[in-house]
């Protein structure tokens, strides 16, 4: 009688354990991970409205699909970004861009798979020196990164030409120097200063609303074009502050 039982509770035991082989085998997704993701090379230009955090699947895991809903951070601003969905194919060694707006507007710019909001920038991360963190997993800490708008901090090598990659492989270098404007520079004439104060104060509106300026031949194209530097299509504080950064004597 125990012999029969006990032979009972091994068959249930191997039918049971053959189940869940069967479950594994059929269904890997439902088991993919996240995890082995790391930052790998940040990004900005001078005033912080240009950035991008590119990570990179670095244990060669095919199946590292589980990028929704985990957090990239930053330590010293306190902003964070959750990724919203996760990657399809194998992700061995692939790449996952995440940028501002402004960073995707740039010639040559490879097309981030996700774009950080308007309303985190400038500066999602400090240049002066930070810990980008991915989730609990990863965490790159790094000193002063490079704002000329060529070079970026990477995880290997330290400080390099910009090389930005997606998830899909497009890679490339952008230009975010600027090519000598300085942001908040109304009047064209080499600085920021009282001049550029008065054309910002006509042209600010607050936040989600377009500017109509009321000076002669300032248009809310121009209000734009010299002040709104997250890219939200209207002038408030965050554009004030970036040129309260940029504002020195005459």
């Amino acid at each position: 009688m125990r012999r029969g039982c006990l032979e009972f509770r091994l068959s249930r035991c191997a039918i049971v354990a053959s189940a869940l082989y069967s479950l594994v085998l059929s269904s890997p997704a439902v088991f993919a991970g996240g995890h082995t993701w790391d930052v790998y090379e940040v990004f900005s230009n001078a005033d912080g409205t240009i950035q991008f955090i590119e990570l990179r699947e670095t244990g060669g895991g095919a199946t590292e699909n589980g990028t929704g809903g985990k957090v990239v951070s930053s330590v010293s601003t306190g902003k964070t970004f959750t990724i919203v969905g996760n990657v399809v194919g194998n992700t061995s060694l692939k790449y996952f861009l995440i940028a501002t707006q402004s960073f995707a507007d740039l010639p040559g710019a490879p097309t981030p798979d996700r774009i950080i909001p308007a309303g985190s920038m400038p500066f999602f991360f400090n240049v002066a020196g930070d810990q980008v963190k991915y989730s609990t997993f990863d965490t790159f800490t790094f000193g002063p990164v490079p704002t000329d708008g060529i070079l970026s901090m990477n995880r290997v090598g330290g400080s390099q030409i910009n090389s930005p990659t997606n998830y899909a492989g497009q890679t490339g270098s952008v230009d975010a120097s600027g090519g000598g404007d300085i942001p908040g520079d109304a009047d064209g004439d080499g600085d920021v200063d009282l001049d550029d104060y008065y054309v910002l104060e006509d042209c600010f509106d607050g936040p989600d609303t377009a500017p109509t300026p009321t000076l002669p031949d300032v248009t809310e194209a121009d209000c734009l074009a010299f002040f709104d530097q997250d890219d939200d299509s209207d002038i408030d504080l965050v554009d004030f502050h970036s040129f309260q950064q940029n504002f020195d004597i005459p």
